[in-house]
């Protein structure tokens, strides 16, 4: 079964997201911080990106070295329409997950996972539900299924 399991540590203005997905035989972790504000907008986004089916969004957590140099997707989820019947489309959610780098850690001891779900607009809007009540403590985890081909 191919899944993103999504939880959150909650600060004042900002969240920690972590996830862990399954896409066919590989597995992978990873997490960032985000703006409470960024989060929402992204709900938001992804309800109107379900309904209309046009467009693509992004949520995007990186790190870098202090210099800002070494970009780094430590959480990143990218949708996008690959069918666009707004009855049953399908929404691509492209996710990339990488360990949290250390101080002068090399770039290749860096686990990374970055592949695809495919996902029925339908569920896209569970999915916006969910990740929103997952942000206001309503939830303990949010969980995104999906699959190649459906």
């Amino acid at each position: 079964m191919e899944l993103l399991k999504i939880t959150a540590e909650l600060d004042d203005s900002c969240v920690g997201l972590t996830g862990k997905a399954n896409l066919q035989d590989f597995s992978g972790f990873g997490e960032s911080w985000f703006n409470l504000c960024d989060i929402t907008d992204f709900c938001k986004k992804l309800k109107t990106l379900a309904s209309e089916m046009v467009g693509t969004i992004e949520l995007i957590g990186s790190q870098s070295k202090s210099d800002g140099s070494e970009y780094l997707e430590t959480f990143s989820i990218r949708c996008y329409v690959l069918s666009a019947c707004k009855l049953n489309g399908i929404i691509g959610v492209h996710i990339t997950l990488a360990d949290y780098p250390y101080t002068d850690c090399r770039n290749e001891k860096i686990r990374k996972l970055s592949g695809e779900l495919q996902v029925r607009n339908h569920k896209i809007v569970e999915f916006s539900d969910s990740l929103v009540k997952l942000i206001s403590h309503s939830e303990s985890e949010t969980v995104l299924h999906g699959g190649a081909g459906i």
